[in-house]
């Protein structure tokens, strides 16, 4: 890194958060210019003489700036910056004047006599003791900032977290740090176990240290969290350990989990497996939220409800008259069945009624004098229950009221919800942690309902409440089976429900059909082909080294890998040549060589020997050269017509999808990964730089590898509750301010819109979300869909994420991929397991009570 040492004239910009900072700054070589500094700084002032660490960068709209990565304090480098520094603001009752007697007074003394012997500037004309304890108070404060910085700085912490820590520890930043720097992990977002572990041993930390050795273990559960999973066994634990570690520690390990168990770090629950009594190790959070929402719903369950059946029967009755489509009787009787349950579970696929069934629920309840709530987990999910329904849903964190000065939510159980019933929608995203918080505030005078679909993917937190739920067997459980004739019209629906029955939907092509589009179709396949690593490492090859060589009329020459042949035998390909020359022995190329010839030797594997070599080389697009290396290509797919998949997909989002169901159409990408070619990674680049291009007058901002502009699609990748956006909201960046590194974000909810302003460390949680996962989509419904299906995401090839992402489209989904791709998807059931024990809670004859040690 370069550096640069100077004296700061101006303090342009400080943000008191995140100690983002600009600054001019007069380098002590060239003490009459002024540079332009960012750095991430806890306290700065002018006249202070600092050392930065980083490179020069060119900004588009403020010029040359010096980016600083690390950042140094000196001691003033002159008199007057020495005297600038101190009346800056820096010491609280010191403003110029003072400061100006002060150096005045003691000159180059002036630092240390503030240092070591303080009660000396009484004898500067104008300080009396009540300023000099001020001054002081203030110096101390300031040192130790200084001395915070410089301690974090020493152990390679950027500048960017050495302001988080001092935020979070203030003066006991130090000592907590030395004490146990694994604590980073847990208290500072962005500093994951990694980054800990590097710096605790800098520290001197040994590498079997027990700290380390807990830290590990902390973190391989929070990684199974994110997994899934409430628990983890010893093996497990143990493997993941020294996965992380890259050494193993066996021995030392199971002490440390015991101690852990032994300190009430780690909380044990025991299952049965083949007669054998096995530990299941849980973080104390997880275990307690399971405990609670079994013991809670078991609560439910003991209780009766009066409910006068008849008188439900009838008022149903005259419900159905009055209705131009009316229940069916398994809608019927489920509603009949829900009101008197104090918890029930409600499912169905897509065009079962389920929302049909929940509106007749609510005005029953409502004509039964109940108050009734409705929430989801996602702030999509609760403005569609809002239309449909035609009540206010809140999301559940807006319904409990999250609180992020406690970093707890208001509505618990000594200050629960005023509501008769509860409905909560999308329950397959219900994690164990927000069920027990849901549980907590719910009163236990109410009644519950939760509403979802099992065949969707389960939630992204730990557990699998509402499998757990319905495989237990102890909570009334109503599934809605009938597809109505109005929904069955659509292919969506029809196709979704093909796949949950494994069948392959037969998806028709606008390519084999060009008429389709202006028929009633709502699900179309566009055959489509991607390169995958192999294929673009061949085609790299020829475009790049073969096309080289021959253009500066060098010879290419080409070596079919044949698994029977004998000899090596060579063909040449030349500026002039447009056919092969047959048997070129290799003593012709080393001659050719000595005579001062370019040459350059291509094996072609065995897959590739079908391709036209001379046609690929003339390649001139991606779609043309891969036509060139497959065999046997789709006779619909898009290579036909000049376009690979991630072409399609780019071309659907752009033009074909809005120009057939109009310009404000919400369209968006859903793929199973986040990396390759398909993925959310390289397809946002690509709508991006097609939908929303650079241009002189959009205001950007780059953020690692990350571009966003003015009118980006950006995605909330994790919950921030000071701005109260979560983890999935999608919204539209609708200004940046690229100097200060800030942006606002138009999130929409129904007829209200929400601007949010964001901070430079509230940007690091966006990402673009032209293509999303699908799941991220869950809880969102679209109006459009575009699903790559593709077998570079063969890992990820399950029949519920398919399904998922059907299933989110409202007028329009379309698979763009390989229909073996599709095949293998709708053929594959996930099987991985979540190691939760909520199920067998449930079944247990009697729950234990929660224990004085929880605390909630």
């Amino acid at each position: 890194m370069e550096k640069l040492i100077g004296i700061i004239q101006r303090v342009t910009y400080h943000n008191k958060e995140n100690g983002w900072t600009v600054l001019k700054v007069s380098p002590l070589d060239k003490p009459h210019e002024l540079k332009a500094v960012t750095v991430h700084q806890a306290n700065v002032f002018a006249g202070a003489t600092f050392e930065f660490e980083g490179e020069w960068v060119q900004h588009p709209k403020y010029g040359e700036q010096f980016k600083s990565h690390n950042s140094f304090e000196r001691k003033p480098a002159s008199a007057s910056a020495l005297e600038k520094y101190i009346g800056s603001g820096l010491i609280y009752g010191v403003g110029p004047k003072i400061a100006k007697r002060i150096v005045k007074y003691f000159g180059k003394e002036t630092l240390d006599v503030f240092e070591h012997n303080i009660e000396r500037l009484k004898e500067v004309t104008g300080i009396a003791q009540a300023k000099l304890d001020q001054i002081q108070s203030s110096w101390t404060e300031h040192r130790e900032i200084r001395n915070v910085m410089l301690f974090l700085q020493e152990y390679g912490v950027s500048t960017l977290f050495a302001v988080k820590i001092f935020k979070t520890y203030g003066n006991e930043a130090i000592n907590i740090v030395k004490d146990n720097p694994y604590q980073l992990s847990k208290d500072i977002y962005g500093i994951g176990f990694f980054s800990a572990d590097k710096i605790a041993l800098s520290m001197g930390v040994e590498k079997d240290s027990p700290k380390r050795m807990q830290a590990a273990v902390s973190h391989v559960l929070a990684a199974a969290r994110e997994q899934g999973h409430c628990y983890l066994e010893l093996p497990h634990i143990q493997s993941d350990v020294e996965a992380l570690l890259k050494e193993g520690f066996p021995d030392l390990l199971v002490d440390v989990v015991h101690q852990m168990e032994e300190g009430n770090d780690l909380k044990i629950r025991l299952k049965q497996e083949n007669d054998i009594q096995v530990k299941c190790y849980y973080s104390k959070s997880l275990y307690y939220d399971e405990l609670y929402t079994a013991e809670t719903i078991k609560t439910f369950l003991s209780k009766q409800i009066s409910v006068d059946s008849q008188r439900v029967k009838d008022w149903l009755s005259r419900f159905n008259e009055q209705q131009e489509f009316p229940l069916s009787d398994e809608q019927f009787n489920a509603v009949l069945k829900i009101c008197q349950q104090a918890f029930s579970i409600l499912t169905g696929g897509p065009g079962c009624g389920k929302t049909t069934t929940t509106k007749a629920l609510v005005k029953l309840l409502l004509a039964m004098k109940k108050r009734v709530t409705l929430a989801t987990p996602t702030g999509r999910a609760a403005q569609r229950m809002s239309e449909v329904i035609g009540r206010e849903a809140k999301t559940i964190h807006r319904l409990l009221v999250w609180q992020p000065h406690t970093g707890q939510f208001k509505k618990n159980k000594e200050e629960p919800l005023e509501t008769d019933f509860v409905i909560i929608d999308e329950c397959s995203m219900l994690d164990i942690s927000i069920s027990a918080s849901l549980l907590r505030a719910i009163p236990e005078t109410a009644q519950v309902l939760f509403i979802g679909d099992p065949n969707q993917l389960p939630s992204v937190g730990a557990g699998n409440v509402l499998k757990d739920l319905i495989e237990s067997g102890q909570v009334p459980y109503f599934h809605l089976e009938k597809i109505f004739r109005q929904a069955n019209q659509s292919q969506i629906i029809k196709f979704a429900h093909q796949i949950i029955r494994r069948q392959i939907p037969p998806i028709e092509s606008p390519i084999h059909v060009p008429d389709i589009w202006n028929q009633k179709v709502d699900c179309l396949f566009l055959d489509s082909e991607e390169a995958n690593k192999e294929q673009l490492l061949f085609i790299k090859k020829i475009r790049k080294s073969m096309r080289y060589v021959i253009e500066s009329e060098g010879i290419a020459f080409v070596r079919e890998q044949r698994a029977d042949d004998v000899d090596d035998h060579y063909k040449s390909i030349t500026q002039t040549n447009d056919i092969y020359i047959n048997n070129t022995s290799e003593s012709e190329i080393e001659e050719l060589r000595k005579k001062g010839v370019r040459s350059y030797i291509f094996n072609v594997p065995t897959n590739y020997l079908h391709a036209d070599i001379q046609s690929l080389l003339k390649s001139e697009s991606d779609a043309e050269a891969l036509k060139n290396i497959i065999k046997g290509i789709h006779p619909w797919s898009s290579l036909n017509y000049g376009f690979t998949a991630s072409e399609m997909v780019v071309r659907l989002y752009v033009k074909t999808i809005k120009e057939r169901l109009g310009c404000d159409t919400e369209v968006q990408i859903l793929t199973p990964m986040t990396v390759g070619s398909m993925g959310t990674r390289n397809l946002n680049q690509l709508v991006q730089d097609a939908a929303n291009p650079i241009d002189a007058g959009k205001a950007s901002l780059q953020m690692g590898e990350r571009t966003f502009r003015t009118g980006d699609r950006v995605i909330q990748r994790r919950n921030n509750y000071d701005l109260e956006v979560f983890n999935g909201d999608i919204g539209q960046i609708t200004s940046i301010d690229s100097q200060n590194i800030t942006m606002e974000i138009s999130y929409a909810s129904g007829d209200n819109t929400r601007e949010i302003h964001y901070e430079k460390q509230d940007i690091l949680d966006i990402d673009l979300a032209y293509a999303i996962t699908i799941h991220k989509s869950q809880g969102s419904e679209f109006d459009a869909v575009i699903i790559p299906v593709v077998l570079q995401h063969f890992n990820m090839l399950y029949q519920n994420l398919i399904y998922t992402a059907l299933t989110r489209a409202k007028k329009m989904a379309i698979f763009v991929g390989t229909r073996k791709a599709l095949g293998i998807a709708v053929k594959n059931i996930d099987n991985r397991s979540r190691k939760t024990m909520l199920n067998s809670l449930l079944r247990e004859s009697e729950v234990r009570r929660l224990k004085s040690e929880d605390g909630k």
